[in-house]
């Protein structure tokens, strides 16, 4: 009988990057001593929470439309505040009263009311284009923190970032759980001068031509495994808390499901066959005198 031939499985450029960077010895749940959550999110937002942000901002109750919401944790509060919640704490432990008659409720650290105003706002919506495939827009990134107070531990250099880019992440996460309508030119953005380097060190590409939506950015599959491999492998950065670890860790094992030739493919498919049409003279049926 003829000897069995190992069958051998061919790994792209990009799998074998990815796997590069995620082959150290590290554990994804391991963060820097000084990393914490500075700031917890809701995907999806209660749509009521929205307005206590901007009331210029109304949400439509449609499927085709994701708010997420983003509030300071209580994790970064100042010391004084904590030290006072642990000595009540202590009193309550101690005391041979009722803790119900005696002392109010101590929430947990990183829950929110539902009557607090977030601090960010993001949204994800469907460009309603009949005639090309499904694609998604996020939009309306606003953060009412400071940008001009920089913090070298925040990702992106100071809170009103690390915000903004708690918003892209819950956004991807809940598009790449709940629809399948594929990544690479699928996503774009309406990035401000902020979140475009945040958009950009996620693997999304700025675009070439302007549409009627005046996107700035669109995703990119092999760029964004690239890079959220090494968000994930970059363990000791303090910018990157326990959860915005999670998230990215998240996002990899999701985008590592999709298929990336069937992506490249999907995007040749969009392409248009008469390109050569943008470079006609509009002036060309004009009469010369």
């Amino acid at each position: 009988m003829a000897p069995k031939m190992k069958r051998r499985i061919g790994i792209g450029p990009v799998a074998m990057r990815v796997y590069l960077l995620l082959s150290v010895p590290v554990i994804a749940s391991f963060s820097s001593p000084m990393a914490f959550n500075r700031f917890s999110a809701k995907c999806p937002a209660d749509p009521s929470c929205i307005p206590l942000f901007s009331p210029s901002l109304v949400p439509e109750m449609s499927s085709d439309e994701t708010w997420v919401a983003v509030y300071r944790s209580n994790n970064n509060q100042p010391s004084v505040i904590l030290r006072d919640e642990f000595l009540t704490s202590m009193n309550i432990a101690t005391s041979n009263a009722l803790a119900s008659e005696t002392s109010p409720q101590i929430s947990p650290l990183i829950e929110t009311s539902s009557s607090e105003t977030p601090v960010a706002v993001a949204r994800l919506r469907r460009l309603d284009e009949s005639e090309q495939a499904p694609c998604w827009i996020l939009d309306s990134m606003r953060c009412s923190l400071k940008k001009e107070e920089q913090d070298p531990d925040c990702d992106g250099g100071s809170e009103h970032s690390e915000a903004i880019a708690v918003c892209i992440d819950e956004l991807l996460l809940h598009y790449l759980k709940r629809r399948n309508d594929g990544f690479s030119g699928a996503v774009k953005c309406k990035a401000t001068l902020v979140a475009a380097p945040l958009l950009e060190d996620r693997g999304f590409e700025p675009v070439g031509e302007l549409c009627s939506e005046m996107t700035t950015h669109v995703a990119n599959l092999e760029n964004s495994l690239v890079k959220y491999a090494e968000r994930v492998a970059d363990v000791g950065s303090a910018s990157m808390g326990p959860r915005a670890r999670g998230r990215a860790l998240e996002i990899l094992g999701l985008l590592g499901q999709l298929d990336v030739k069937e992506e490249r493919r999907r995007i040749e498919d969009e392409i248009p066959d008469d390109q050569d049409s943008a470079d006609d003279d509009p002036w060309a049926s004009a009469n010369i005198y």
